[in-house]
């Protein structure tokens, strides 16, 4: 698809039509927010709208052109198109936190600390995933919090209720900032790309296409 972005350049301004995307919270965050700018400046007669939900929806038989998702969790009869890098995973935490119960040396250690645990889409809590090599673990974490959302989740942790597993990338203000650090970086595991899904039945709108083109160009997560 890069080889048609000159293309969507030079035909652009008369370009009208509505499109609808089923968006996750986290794909909103880190590719949304920076690509709408050019897009809707690029592409004035495109009508997007956009529903920002984690739960998880048949996009196709609830109206949508296209989702935005997690590579590892669309369904298989779906057309899907990376929009990112696979993506690294990490264990943060607080300053405070780690002075009053330590860091865990091991992913097993998990067990005897206070993690904040995300509920998905899907209804079900979500086991963290760690790689060292070839070791791969998945821990079923304890802890009394549990959150449908990333970002209240990092705030919790923040405020050192307690660690917290989410892509490195949605943390790194914060780690930069000093206000987070990361545990057991050694066992960071890589998880599938940001994707844009559509029904393998349907055409992709046009006003998909160049939204993906926009997202491709400014590379958001480079």
């Amino acid at each position: 698809m890069n080889s048609g972005l000159e293309e969507l350049h030079g035909h652009h301004e008369g370009t009208a039509g509505s499109v609808r995307l089923n968006v996750l919270r986290d794909a909103s965050t880190l590719l949304l927010r920076p690509a709408l700018p050019i897009f809707l400046q690029r592409f004035p007669n495109i009508e997007l709208e956009i529903a920002v939900d984690d739960h998880f929806v048949d996009v196709t038989a609830e109206g949508f052109d296209a989702g935005l998702r997690y590579g590892g969790t669309i369904p298989e009869d779906m057309i899907a198109i990376p929009l990112t890098p696979p993506l690294k995973w990490v264990v943060v935490g607080a300053p405070a936190y780690f002075e009053r119960r330590g860091r865990p040396e091991l992913p097993d250690d998990l067990r005897s600390h206070q993690c904040i645990r995300i509920r998905t889409g899907r209804g079900q809590i979500y086991k963290w995933e760690f790689e060292h090599g070839d070791d791969r673990r998945e821990i079923d974490v304890p802890g009394s919090l549990i959150s449908s959302e990333s970002a209240f989740a990092i705030n919790a942790a923040i405020d050192g209720i307690g660690l917290f597993y989410c892509l490195e990338k949605l943390a790194s203000p914060h780690l930069a900032a000093g206000r987070l650090e990361v545990a057991l970086p050694q066992w960071s595991s890589i998880g599938p790309p940001l994707s844009m899904y559509y029904s393998s039945r349907r055409q992709l709108p046009f006003g998909i296409s160049a939204l993906i083109q926009v997202i491709r160009e400014i590379n958001p997560l480079k």
